[in-house]
């Protein structure tokens, strides 16, 4: 397995644009009860400044 280059609390966002997002850590593979290294848990602020959070592939992100 590759070495993730992301780590918790840099700053990302989609390639794609979006808000800025922060890293709370690896999403958690159940089965094999270890973190995953291709997916990360995320942090942000919506439009209307309300929190939000959600698990993105890290093939899908940039660092801000």
């Amino acid at each position: 397995m590759s070495e993730s280059i992301f780590k918790e609390g840099d700053v990302v966002r989609l390639q794609s644009g979006g808000p800025k997002m922060t890293i709370d850590g690896f999403a958690w593979d159940k089965l094999r009860d270890k973190p995953y290294n291709d997916r990360v848990e995320c942090t942000w602020f919506d439009e209307k400044n309300a929190i939000q959070k959600g698990t993105f592939k890290t093939i899908l992100l940039e660092l801000d």
